[in-house]
């Protein structure tokens, strides 16, 4: 039986409403966080999130050697990084929504149809990304559902301008099985984030991968040609051969968190790369003269949706510093 001073420190694998699930060793605990850490002021929506490391105290008689228990979340540890966007607008771009922590490759997984895919939502999220120093990746899932070989290869035409940034694309099909051993070797020892849209099967590709894992699935609606949300929280799953593998609920947009308007340009390192020949060190790419940017899209040399993305986030992050009304 553990007594008062008994510690262990764990990793959070799910968290919600001040209570969370911690692994030490083979040892699930049900831990509830302690209240002195939820006093004062805070612009974080949630005190911890999947993938924190945390330091436990154990609750005296309710300790099952050998099987876990209850305890109490004493202290978050340091987190080595973190994948955030800004809360509800309703919070005015005040709070931080912090997705997961300690992670060491974020998964964006768009579907090619059914749903359609999310125009701007990758560069968002590969933007975070590299603000919070995290491995980024593309899934380019239902890749079976092309049409012809045409439109196939338009797909991975566009979805490989991400490859030429550094990151990793992976065309994919749990229907034909295309793509999932490429998968599964790039997630295998890491602790990973699967983000991605209701629908675009997230939870389908990791069943596929790991069949014990038994994930709840669901069909994309006629009406709204959306998915349904199956996965209600963040959770991490254990893989074989080491790491983690986290599935999400579904996002239907995201504003990353620490990302200041005139920031926005050093997380779009290949319009960085044309922003030399720009006339003005500040400028935007949007309405100055002379912008090194805007004349690589007019010959070619940028795709015009990569920098419709960049202009759509920086509205919408100049949109809410408006409504925040200070720098977020």
């Amino acid at each position: 039986m553990a007594d008062d001073a008994a510690t262990l420190e764990g990793i959070v694998i799910r968290a919600g409403s001040g209570h969370c699930q911690v692994v030490v060793g083979d040892e699930t605990w049900r831990c509830r966080v302690r209240g002195r850490l939820k006093q004062g002021p805070r612009q974080v929506q949630t005190l911890v999130v999947a993938g924190d490391r945390v330091r436990l105290s154990l609750v005296v008689g309710n300790v099952a050697p050998g099987a876990g228990g209850e305890a109490v979340v004493e202290e978050v540890l340091f987190r080595r990084n973190r994948l955030s966007r800004m809360a509800a607008r309703r919070n005015g771009g005040r709070v931080e929504q912090v997705l997961m922590a300690n992670l060491d490759l974020l998964v964006v997984v768009q579907s090619v149809r059914d749903p359609e895919p999310q125009t701007g939502f990758v560069d968002r999220l590969l933007a975070a990304a590299l603000r919070f120093d995290v491995a980024g990746a593309v899934v380019v899932n239902k890749i079976d559902l092309c049409s012809d070989e045409a439109a196939r290869e338009r797909e991975l035409e566009r979805w490989g301008w991400y490859r030429g940034l550094g990151h990793a694309v992976i065309p994919a099909s749990r229907t034909t099985g295309e793509g999932l051993p490429e998968l599964a070797a790039l997630l295998g020892g890491r602790v990973a984030l699967l983000l991605g849209a209701s629908g675009v099967g997230k939870s389908s590709l990791l069943n596929a991968l790991y069949p014990g894992l038994a994930l709840r699935v669901n069909a994309v609606t006629d009406r709204t040609g959306l998915g349904r949300h199956t996965t209600t929280h963040t959770e991490l799953h254990p893989v074989p051969g080491g790491g983690y593998i986290a599935d999400s609920p579904g996002l239907r947009g995201f504003d990353p968190w620490d990302i200041a308007p005139s920031d926005i340009r050093a997380y779009f390192p290949d319009l960085e790369a044309e922003a030399v020949n720009c006339r003005f060190r500040g400028c935007l790419h949007r309405g100055e003269p002379d912008c090194g940017v805007k004349d690589a899209v007019a010959r070619g040399g940028l795709p015009a949706w990569r920098h419709e993305a960049y202009l759509a986030l920086l509205r919408d992050l100049e949109d809410r510093e408006k409504a925040a009304g200070y720098r977020a």
